[in-house]
């Protein structure tokens, strides 16, 4: 089995939900959004305030394209990955890709919990966190739609149910 790619919206549960599925597949589990940190050796949030969002993108692609896709990992990627037209194709061209997804004002009570993703994540706009949520998930959920062999709503399976729900969708292909 080749890598399966993740995809969604900050606090989909692309990460939790990720190392249950490599897990259960005996596979190695990546998050773009880490090895980009790592490489960098700086926060999401630090480098778009530094170089600005035209740049962290560039690395984000950079980062995608220089997986070591081999062993067939299972991958959570940054929510935004899907913006560039050519790393949907790379996404598409070279592994499953599963779309995890939930509702605005779900995202946005999880985001609000989330005290990692507010520290290490920039805003998107400079809206509220509700209304930032909602413009985003209409720009974003039609590409994270087009792209997907597999979607998953979060809001009805916790991280290890929808783990099992991607395995039997990628055992029914």
């Amino acid at each position: 089995m080749g890598p399966i790619f993740l995809i969604g919206y900050r606090c989909t549960g692309k990460t939790t939900t990720g190392k249950h599925l490599a897990a259960l597949l005996d596979k190695r589990f990546l998050d773009t959004d880490l090895v980009l940190e790592a490489t960098y050796s700086t926060s999401i949030a630090q480098m778009v305030a530094r170089h600005g969002w035209s740049y962290f993108r560039a690395k984000e692609t950079e980062t995608l394209m220089n997986l070591d896709l081999k062993t067939g990992p299972v991958i959570a990627t940054g929510g935004g990955i899907i913006l560039a037209e050519e790393n949907r194709l790379f996404l598409k061209k070279n592994g499953a890709v599963v779309y995890l997804y939930a509702t605005a004002p779900v995202l946005t009570d999880r985001i609000r919990k989330d005290e990692q993703n507010t520290e290490r994540r920039p805003d998107l706009t400079h809206d509220s966190l509700a209304l930032e949520t909602q413009k985003m998930l209409e720009l974003r959920n039609p590409l994270y739609r087009a792209l997907a062999d597999i979607s998953i709503n979060t809001e009805e399976y916790n991280p290890k149910a929808a783990a099992l729900q991607i395995m039997a969708g990628l055992d029914a292909k």
